[in-house]
């Protein structure tokens, strides 16, 4: 899978000495009581729904986005454990604007709403518009997309260490060698390509034909899992919650609606079932060649909040085999693995003091 790996500058999201504040949109996010809401999401596009700029909100529960030009916009609100708020449309003049305060109601999850949405099976958009099931999926893409965001906008830093063991197999004994780094983490871990492309070459290509040692894998970023033609072709299924005992986590499972010439991926969202935090994702390639065994590709993560807010990513693995022709039969077979496991071991900038996450 392609990881990216670069320097790291730690910035504020707003609040900067010297910050332009023509063709803005500012405001604060706040709860119910009024207390400022650290690390919601507040996206801007413009009104074909193109997205223009995501940020996070800072202590203080400010933000600010710029705008291309004067013109009316739409943004949206969400913050996990909080309700969020509908995308609404904003005239921004030269001189730009300040929304009033944006507070957002706090999320109330019913058992009996999720024991309803935990009988269904869900395939295609239609399904999954309405109802306690469309709050979940809301849930882990707002979650998904504000853990991404704390990276790709380095609201914070993430020193990492990252282990890449590449292991051949042989007739007798296999060889590995396993390298071991320590780096910024400056992108999501797992990384794709445009959700467009995706849909037409699937999740693993072969960049020479014929060539199963340029097979290339990808993993399903949020652009992937919550873009229209991912959720009409999978299915989503929900753990069925205990009616006799509070359940502690949720289960969202997805797979391929159905079988496709191209490379799918199924996997599963493990979130908090009071707040709809996500604690977990995982995935495996699906419709790989029929030289591949099941789940040899694929990937899991773990998430972990800071004492600031906002929500890491805590530790990764990505996993995929190398091909290879067997010299006994001409035939393609395993050959190799190719396995990363990262975890973060320090939080710099505005989570300095923080201690890693456990």
């Amino acid at each position: 899978m392609a990881r990216r790996f670069g320097a790291l500058v730690a910035v504020l999201v707003a609040g900067l000495p010297g910050t332009l504040v023509g063709q803005t949109v500012r405001g604060h996010v706040l709860d119910p009581s009024h207390a400022p809401i650290v690390g919601a999401l507040v996206e801007l596009r413009d009104l074909g729904g193109k997205p223009l700029q995501t940020m996070l909100t800072s202590p203080s529960g400010a933000f600010q986005l710029s705008v291309p030009a004067p013109g009316r916009y739409v943004y949206r609100v969400a913050a996990i454990g909080y309700q969020p708020r509908l995308a609404a449309a904003v005239d921004v003049p030269a001189a730009g604007v300040v929304l009033p305060d944006i507070v957002l109601d706090r999320l109330v999850v019913r058992l009996p709403d999720l024991v309803a949405a935990g009988r269904g099976r869900y395939c295609g958009t239609s399904g999954l518009t309405e109802g306690a099931f469309a709050r979940l999926l809301e849930g882990a893409h707002t979650a998904l997309q504000i853990i991404e965001t704390a990276v790709n906008t380095h609201r914070v830093g993430f020193q990492v260490t990252i282990i890449s063991t590449r292991t051949v197999y042989g007739a007798i004994n296999n060889f590995e060698v396993a390298d071991t780094t320590v780096e910024p983490l400056t992108s999501w871990p797992v990384q794709s390509i445009d959700p467009d492309t995706l849909h037409v070459v699937g999740f693993s290509r072969l960049l020479e034909p014929g060539n199963e040692s340029t097979r290339w894998y990808y993993g399903p970023d949020p652009r992937v899992l919550f873009s229209g033609w991912f959720l009409e072709t999978h299915c989503f299924t929900l753990d069925k919650p205990n009616r006799k005992r509070a359940t502690d986590t949720l289960h969202l499972r997805f797979a391929p609606a159905r079988k496709s010439a191209l490379v799918d991926v199924g996997g599963e969202l493990v979130l908090d079932a009071h707040d709809l935090s996500l604690l977990e994702f995982s995935f495996e390639l699906k419709n790989l060649p029929n030289w591949m065994p099941e789940g040899a590709a694929g990937g899991d993560m773990q998430f972990s909040r800071l004492g600031s807010g906002l929500w890491i990513t805590k530790s990764w693995a990505m996993w995929a085999p190398r091909g290879g022709v067997s010299p006994y039969n001409r035939r393609i077979s395993v050959a190799g693995q190719v396995e990363t496991h990262g975890w973060v071991t320090k939080v710099l900038g505005g989570d300095a003091t923080a201690p890693p996450p456990n």
